[in-house]
């Protein structure tokens, strides 16, 4: 009985040591994702040629009144959220937090949160920590990303969605997912929240009127603050305006500042497309 009670501890200290890798993954479902599961509906995009499928989750709001339109929040999932499931990107905690009562006061807002399909990243770089900046021209857009953009403009047809009211954000692998997401496909989105990502600098300027928001942690070390850095310099050097909130003593961990304070949500939700 000893050596079971041992063996029981050995592994769950391992589990919190590996915490930081695993924030974001499940084998089997909890409870906790099933509950979230059933306040989200389950669908799967296909583009027309049959190439690839899109699993995908989406909250629609209570009390939407007929004739008006409203935000869609865009939520990429952190790197252990990927699959076929429909179900292991509500693991990553983020995701239930833009659902909690005091973000969901600054609603009514849709949430859409995708998942990439099994062998598929937000940028297909198969890349091991720590990463770092990129080419993105050496980098065909991946399934993920594509499937997320179809998905939104389908959205936007047969959903009350607002089109200039559409927000990306991500936090780790989802992060970089949003900083190659808005370089790709400027004027889809009206402001972005990447939180921890790497991205390519040099498509500063594609970007340099886009209202952004990015949280990096100081002592990442799996996607160091030069990489934020790097981006905030590009984008003054074009006229950028995005905002950059460098969080002393976090690591890795910089979405729960990111989304743990009102102020990240009062500023996204005063943004609008703008139609220049």
């Amino acid at each position: 009985m000893k050596r079971r009670l041992l063996g029981l501890a050995t592994a769950a200290l391992a589990l919190i040591s590996n915490g930081s890798c695993r924030r974001h993954r499940t084998a089997v479902p909890s409870q906790q994702v099933l509950a979230l599961a059933a306040r989200m509906e389950a669908h799967v995009y296909r583009d027309s040629a049959g190439a690839y499928a899109l699993p995908y989750r989406l909250y629609s709001p209570p009390g939407l009144k007929a004739g008006e339109r409203y935000p869609l929040l865009v939520y990429l999932h952190g790197g252990g959220g990927g699959g076929n499931d429909n179900l292991n990107q509500l693991s990553d905690a983020n995701i239930e937090r833009f659902l909690a009562p005091d973000v969901q006061a600054f609603g009514p807002f849709f949430v859409l949160a995708p998942q990439c399909p099994k062998g598929d990243e937000w940028i297909n770089r198969h890349a091991t920590p720590p990463f770092h900046t990129y080419d993105q021209a050496k980098f065909p857009e991946s399934i993920g990303l594509k499937g997320t953009a179809a998905v939104i403009a389908e959205l936007a047809r047969i959903r009350p969605i607002d089109a200039d009211r559409v927000y990306l954000t991500g936090a780790s692998m989802g992060g970089s997912g949003t900083w190659d997401f808005i370089t790709r496909r400027p004027g889809i989105v009206a402001a972005a929240l990447p939180v921890t990502g790497v991205s390519d600098p040099s498509r500063a300027a594609v970007i340099a009127d886009l209202p952004i928001w990015a949280f990096h942690g100081m002592r990442d070390e799996i996607s160091p603050i030069e990489n934020a850095r790097a981006m905030r310099r590009a984008l003054e050097a074009v006229g950028g305006k995005a905002r950059f909130s460098e969080l002393e003593s976090v690591g890795h961990d910089a979405w729960t500042r990111a989304y743990g304070q009102p102020e990240t949500f009062v500023w996204l939700f005063a943004q609008r497309r703008s139609r220049k």
